[in-house]
């Protein structure tokens, strides 16, 4: 599975056209406060006039967890209260309306026996969603289908065996969409275009679902040296995902796209860095990750934003964090979010937050 650090997060201002994307016209980051505790911010999703943001509180360290989730009221971030009472973290967010939002995770009551976690906002609180009846598994991503049903990646213990699951919640059941998902290890991000039409990012490779079963892609090695981790549909024929290759080299940052024919891979910095998700804003794909530097043996890690320019991807200005890590990044409307934490590895981030536009 990709393990996910959670995060600060930031949100770029600034007018961004996909064809003044240059050193000139840099990005500017403002930073809107969230939480000064330890915590940790890891998705962000909006839609219409709802923005909301999910990660973990850290009670000690990292050893006992609970839900984090913030709703941005146009002015700040409000912390919303959480029904998990046991050790438990969010890592996805998806808003279908201010009635409903739905985030994923897990609960790790057993830490070796974690069980996926779904939570569903009603508009007044959040209530936890009985999971599907499985002894072991974890939640990584949600998304809202066009019909407004949310879908569901992760793994579970299927009859045995540990692999990739999709889920569909409809009706009040979960209805598992797993046929050709046997072989696979982790559905790291998924979006769907309609029933017959979906992508899941994989931490070996690239599936289609068309309805009925998910097929590997023939462009994607299954290998594990290209893990995609964010993905984001303009339409049918464009698609992006960005994640990590691992090369001779060491880990660089993977852009794939889709045309609707076939996948390919986008130039991108040869730097020593991963990226965790991909958005589209103003026509402009954005990715963000980390960066890793290397200090008497210490690696540490650094906010990462690349930006299309003349059919290749190039660094372009983040968030003033001097350690950290992004691993989200929404459009919504006039602003563009993302998502990560800000500190070292021995440090505990704090969850912070930060907008664009009006």
């Amino acid at each position: 599975m990709i393990l996910r650090k959670t995060l600060l997060t930031a949100a770029l201002s600034g007018v961004l056209i996909a064809s003044a994307l240059t050193a000139q016209a840099a990005p500017v980051w403002t930073e809107t406060p969230t939480k000064s505790k330890p915590s940790t911010l890891d998705d962000i999703d909006a839609k219409g006039s709802e923005t909301w943001a999910v990660g973990t509180d850290l009670l000690a360290s990292f050893d006992d967890t609970r839900p984090l989730a913030f709703r941005w009221n146009g002015t700040r971030w409000i912390e919303t209260p959480q029904p998990m009472r046991t050790n438990s973290t969010l890592n996805s967010v998806a808003v279908a309306g201010p009635k409903e939002v739905w985030a994923v995770g897990e609960d790790r009551a057993v830490p070796e026996k974690t069980k996926p976690l779904a939570m569903r906002w009603n508009g007044t609180a959040w209530k936890v969603v009985p999971g599907p009846s499985v002894p072991t598994g974890s939640f990584s991503a949600v998304t809202i289908a066009p019909d407004g049903t949310p879908w569901i990646s992760g793994w579970a213990d299927i009859g045995g065996s540990e692999h990739a699951v999709v889920y569909r919640y409809a009706k009040g059941a979960w209805q598992p969409l797993t046929a050709g998902l046997e072989d696979s290890v982790n559905g790291n991000t998924l979006t769907v275009l309609s029933a017959t039409n979906a992508w899941l990012g994989l931490n070996g490779g690239m599936a289609h679902f068309d309805g009925k079963t998910w097929t590997l892609d023939a462009d994607v090695p299954t290998d594990g040296s290209q893990i995609p981790t964010g993905l984001v549909a303009s339409g049918p024929k464009d698609i992006w995902a960005s994640g990590v290759a691992h090369t001779s080299k060491g880990e660089r940052p993977l852009i794939l796209h889709y045309d609707g024919t076939a996948w390919k891979q986008i130039p991108t910095p040869e730097l020593s860095s991963q990226l965790y998700d991909i958005t589209v804003f103003n026509n402009q794909p954005i990715a963000v990750g980390e960066k890793f530097t290397t200090a008497d043996h210490i690696i540490t890690a650094h906010p990462f934003v690349l930006a299309l320019q003349d059919g290749q991807f190039v660094e372009t200005t983040g968030p003033n964090v001097k350690d950290g890590t992004l691993t989200g990044a929404e459009a919504a409307g006039s602003r563009l979010w993302t998502v990560g934490f800000r500190g070292g590895p021995t440090v505990d981030p704090t969850a912070l937050a930060a907008r664009s536009g009006r």
